[in-house]
C-alpha cells in the first residue's frame, strides 16, 4: 500500500516565519509610529503647516498695516515728486518714512520721529526732528561723495604753535593739530557711509549733549552747579561717568539744560552709544559720538549758505567766546567761572575758580578781568570753589561764562546751536602722537575735539578748528560732547 506524502512547516520554518513577521511588525510600527514614522511626520506637518499658516497670517496682518500705514501717508499732503511732505509728519512716526520738502528735498523721518514744522519746513532751513522724550536732531544733507572729512591744502606741521591758517578763499583752521598719518576715526565709518548713502543724510544733535534728570549731578535750575572734583568738600558728583548704579545713563539733546561737559573723551563715546540702546523696537537709529567727518560736513553745509561762509575762518559772531561781548536780553540759565592766572612775579599755574551755583539772568558774555577790591571779594564768596585761595594782589581773575544749551538764537545755525563756542565738543577722531615724535603709534592716545569754548578767541577757534591737544582720559570744564545719528 502505497502511503501519500503529507506536507507542512517545520518547527523551525515556523520559528523563522514568526521572526521574519515580528521584524515586519516592528518595521510597520516604526513606521508608523516611530521618530520619523508616518505619525511622527503628520505631526510635523501639521505644525509645519500651522506655522507657515501663522507666519501668513502675521505676514498678511503687516500687509494689512503696511497698506493703512501707506494710505495714511497717501492722505498727507505730497510733495513736488510724489512724497509725504515732510511738514505734514508732526506725528511719531510708525515706520521710517522718505519725505520732501516744497522743492523735492529728501529727507529721511526715522521711526520713533516727528517733525517739528514750526522750527522748519525745508532742507535748506535745517529739518527739525524730534522723539517721544523731547530730544531734537537736525538733518544734513549728505551724498557718499560729501561724507568725508575736509582736507587740508596746509597740515599743520607745529602742534607747539597756535591756530594755523588752511590754503585757499575759505580757510580752514587748526590749532594744536598736526597732520599725523595716525589719525583716524573710532566708529563704523562703512556703515554710517551706507546709512548716508540709503538715507541721503545724517542727522546732528540740535543741542550739545545736556545733563540727563537721572544723573546725580543734574542741576537744570538755579542751585548747585555739578562738576568733578577730587573730593567732596563740596558736595558735588562727578560728570565723567556713564552710569547711576547699574543704569546707564543717557545725554539729552534739549534746549536751556546744563551741558554736560568735564567727560572724558571715553564715556563721552559710551553714553552717546547709550542715548538709543535698549530702544532698537521703537527707533530706527543708531546713535554715537559725533565723527570728525560728520562735523566737517555739518559745518560745510552750513558754510554753503550765502552769508554764513564766515563761520570757518571767524565763528566770532556764531557763539560764545572771549571776544564775543553780546549783552543778552533774555534770562537764560548759566554760569560764571573764574581763571586765577598768577602773576609774573609769582610762581604757579593757572586755576579755575569753578561756580558753585547755576544763575539765571542776562549776563554779558566776553572775557572780563577783575581788579577792585569788590570785584576780589565776590569771587571769594561761597559761589566759587577754592575762591578764598586767590585774589587780585597775587592773581589775575577773569571770568567766563558757560552757557546752558541753545539759549541765544544768534547762535543757531541751520536750526544747530552752538557749533561754535560755548565747549570744545569730542569726537571720535584718535590717535597717538607727541609734539616730539608725530608717528608715534604707542603712549598716550589724543582725541580731537572742535570748535573752541567759552574761554577761546572765536577768531583763532571757528566752528572748522580742529584741535589734538587732549589725551581720550582728560576731562575739563570746557569739555563737552555731541550726539549723531544714522538711519538704520
Amino acid at each position: 500500500m502505497i502511503r501519500k506524502k503529507e506536507t507542512g512547516i517545520t518547527l523551525i520554518a515556523l520559528v523563522v516565519t514568526i521572526i521574519v513577521l515580528i521584524i515586519l511588525a516592528t518595521v510597520s510600527i516604526n513606521m508608523v509610529a516611530g521618530k520619523n514614522g508616518l505619525i511622527k511626520k503628520a505631526e510635523q506637518a501639521r505644525d509645519a503647516y500651522e506655522e507657515s499658516a501663522k507666519r501668513e497670517e502675521e505676514g498678511l496682518d503687516s500687509m494689512a498695516e503696511e497698506y493703512d500705514y501707506l494710505m495714511e501717508l497717501r492722505k498727507l499732503p505730497q510733495g513736488p515728486t510724489g512724497k509725504p511732505l515732510v511738514e505734514g509728519l508732526t506725528e511719531i512716526q510708525k515706520r521710517t518714512v522718505k519725505a520732501e520738502d516744497k522743492y523735492g528735498k529728501e529727507v529721511t523721518v526715522p521711526k520713533g520721529f516727528k517733525v517739528v514744522p514750526d522750527c522748519g519746513t525745508t532742507v535748506s532751513d535745517g529739518i527739525v526732528i524730534e522723539d517721544a522724550d523731547g530730544n531734537q536732531f537736525v538733518w544734513v544733507p549728505c551724498t557718499e561723495g560729501q561724507y568725508k572729512k575736509h582736507e587740508y591744502n596746509k597740515p599743520n606741521v607745529n602742534d607747539t604753535g597756535s591756530s594755523t591758517v588752511d590754503e585757499g578763499t575759505n580757510p580752514w583752521k587748526t590749532y594744536y593739530y598736526r597732520n599725523y598719518t595716525d589719525w583716524k576715526e573710532e566708529s563704523d565709518i562703512e556703515t554710517n557711509k551706507k546709512s548716508v548713502k540709503e538715507n541721503g543724510g545724517f542727522y546732528v544733535a540740535r543741542f550739545e549733549a545736556g545733563v540727563p534728570e537721572d544723573a546725580p549731578f543734574y542741576a537744570n535750575e538755579e542751585n548747585d552747579y555739578k562738576y568733578q572734583t577730587a573730593d567732596s568738600t563740596n558736595g558735588n558728583k562727578s560728570k565723567n561717568v556713564t552710569k547711576e548704579g547699574d543704569k546707564d545713563l543717557k545725554p539729552v539733546s534739549k534746549q536751556g539744560v546744563q551741558a554736560w561737559n568735564y567727560i572724558n573723551q571715553t564715556n563721552a563715546v559710551e553714553v552717546s552709544k547709550n542715548m538709543y540702546s535698549g530702544v532698537e523696537s521703537s527707533y530706527d537709529v543708531t546713535s554715537q559720538l559725533i565723527d570728525g567727518i560728520a562735523w566737517d560736513r555739518t559745518v560745510e553745509w552750513i558754510a554753503s549758505e550765502e552769508g554764513k561762509e564766515k563761520i570757518v575762518t571767524d565763528s566770532k559772531d556764531y557763539g560764545n567766546y572771549t571776544n564775543n561781548t553780546t549783552q543778552l536780553t533774555e534770562d537764560v540759565l548759566y554760569v560764571q567761572h573764574v581763571l586765577a592766572t598768577v602773576k609774573s612775579e609769582q610762581t604757579g599755574t593757572s586755576v579755575w575758580v569753578i561756580a558753585n551755583k547755576y544763575k539765571k539772568g542776562q549776563p554779558k558774555l566776553g572775557t572780563e578781568n577783575l581788579t577792585d577790591a569788590e570785584e576780589r571779594l565776590k569771587y571769594t564768596a561761597a559761589d566759587y570753589t577754592n575762591g578764598s585761595s586767590y585774589n587780585t594782589t597775587t592773581h589775575t581773575l577773569s571770568k567766563y561764562i558757560e552757557l546752558s544749551t541753545g539759549v541765544v538764537e544768534q547762535f543757531k545755525l541751520k536750526n544747530i546751536y552752538d557749533m561754535a563756542g560755548n565747549m570744545w565738543e569730542w569726537t571720535t577722531e584718535t590717535g597717538y602722537h607727541s609734539t616730539s615724535s608725530p608717528t608715534t603709534t604707542t603712549g598716550t592716545k589724543y582725541a580731537v575735539h572742535r570748535g573752541g569754548s567759552f574761554n577761546n578767541n572765536g577768531t583763532s577757534t571757528p566752528a572748522s578748528c580742529r584741535a589734538g591737544n587732549d589725551a581720550v582720559s582728560g576731562a575739563n570744564i570746557v569739555l563737552g560732547f555731541r550726539v549723531v545719528l544714522y538711519v538704520k
